[in-house]
């Protein structure tokens, strides 16, 4: 099982890890949505080996648990998330270190947002954040469908020095219900081989380094 009990309380299992997260299907793009994961879990990494971040944010979202499917080594620097599943899964390595912010937790996304989230965030800042998006349009315009959530995307990315967002080509020229931000110079964008290239061309030229799986 996932809880192990023992006297005077419980703890996780020494199971599956990935058994934590949501299991994968039922998404459109499945394919590149691993895909994406598993390149951005390599990104992370080189990032790492480099010693360019210090600390890394990992935003619940569809494709970031495929990411957090595919990292098999240790995060050698403070990995704070909003999810519940991910900080389980990546807790479950001791040698991790993992900070979840505090607030409401929506169910069926595990995801944590709110004031007290919002009000978290005003004593952190992160080196790099992964974040997934539910649209980005021709523009270069980054969506979510909840107004409660693109507030607190609004707060993250003022303390972020650098932001990787992980869309599949079916989110590229598109809109959604909750306009979050612009890109520029501080995005990365890490796609699939099938995106757009005049969708891509435009977001270069805001300043965007595009990655693909």
């Amino acid at each position: 099982g996932i809880v192990a009990r023992y006297h005077g309380g419980a703890s996780i299992s020494d199971g599956d890890p990935q058994s934590l997260l949501p299991a994968s299907g039922g998404e459109t793009c499945p394919e590149e949505k691993t895909a994406i994961g598993q390149r951005a879990g390599q990104y992370l990494k080189e990032l790492l080996l480099c010693k360019e971040i210090n600390s890394v944010m990992l935003m619940s979202g569809s494709t970031i648990s495929e990411m957090v499917r595919s990292i098999n080594y240790t995060i050698p620097v403070t990995t704070v998330t909003d999810n519940l599943d991910i900080a389980c899964t990546l807790g479950r390595n001791a040698d991790n270190s993992v900070m979840l912010l505090g607030g409401k937790v929506y169910s069926p996304s595990m995801s944590v947002s709110g004031f007290l989230a919002e009000q978290m965030l005003d004593y952190l800042s992160a080196d790099c954040t992964f974040m997934g998006t539910s649209a980005i349009d021709e523009e270069g315009c980054i969506y979510c469908y909840d107004d409660k959530y693109a507030s607190l995307l609004k707060k993250l990315l003022t303390i972020s020095n650098r932001i990787v967002v992980l869309a599949d080509h079916s989110k590229l020229g598109t809109a959604s219900l909750v306009k979050v931000s612009r890109m520029d110079e501080s995005f990365s964008l890490l796609t699939d081989d099938k995106a757009s290239e005049s969708c891509l061309e435009k977001y270069r030229e805001l300043g965007v380094k595009i990655i693909k799986a």
